[in-house]
């Protein structure tokens, strides 16, 4: 039997992050925003920013924070400006990657504001950037316009969206679990995009 394609179902997971306390709904977003964090260093470095490593500075921080259930580490709202201050303009440049990269500095800004006013919707916009990076990329990649049911069933079923969707999904089962640290460590072990995938679209526009 074939593998059930996964699908991203906002409702579902808005309702699922709901029912977790602040510190898993907080998890969640931010394990979305570590796996996008090699496309954002790789954006900086072509771009050359100078500013390669702050996003996951951040990101180290913010699980700091959650590891240690002290939110007051950081002045958070400063970090916010900041953050929103690296999302790349629209005339940046850099094509695919700039994408991916506002992808994952949205994401990232989404989980800070997570942590600021403790609401489930900030913590499902930022999973849900971590899917629009891998839609876009598969909409770049293929070609395809989901611009009817049968090529919007083709694009989800790119292995890029589901490799994404399959690490979400498994997110939400640790978290359920309580294991908060198997999360931190298996979405910086598996980025949305490997360094190879990442390569590739440098050239891409």
């Amino acid at each position: 039997m074939a593998d059930s394609i996964l699908s991203y179902d906002k409702d579902d997971l808005l309702s699922k992050l709901a029912a977790f306390p602040l510190e898993a709904r907080l998890a969640c977003a931010a394990a979305a925003a570590t796996r996008l964090m090699p496309a954002c260093e790789r954006f900086a470095v072509v771009q050359g920013t100078g500013r390669e490593g702050r996003a996951r500075d951040i990101v180290a921080e913010l699980w700091q924070c959650i590891l240690s259930g002290d939110p007051g580490q950081q002045p958070w709202p400063a970090v916010l400006d900041e953050v929103m201050a690296m999302i790349p303009r629209e005339d940046a440049g850099g094509g695919l990657l700039a994408s991916m990269a506002e992808d994952g500095l949205a994401s990232l800004a989404y989980a800070i504001r997570c942590l600021l006013v403790g609401d489930p919707g900030q913590a499902e916009l930022a999973v849900g950037r971590e899917y629009d990076a891998t839609d876009q990329a598969a909409v770049t990649l293929t070609g395809v316009v989901p611009n009817t049911p049968k090529k919007e069933a083709r694009l989800l079923a790119h292995p890029l969206i589901q490799r994404a969707l399959a690490r979400q999904h498994h997110d939400l089962e640790l978290l359920r679990r309580g294991d908060v640290e198997a999360l931190l460590r298996q979405a910086v072990a598996n980025p949305t995009f490997s360094e190879q995938e990442l390569a590739g679209f440098d050239s891409v526009k």
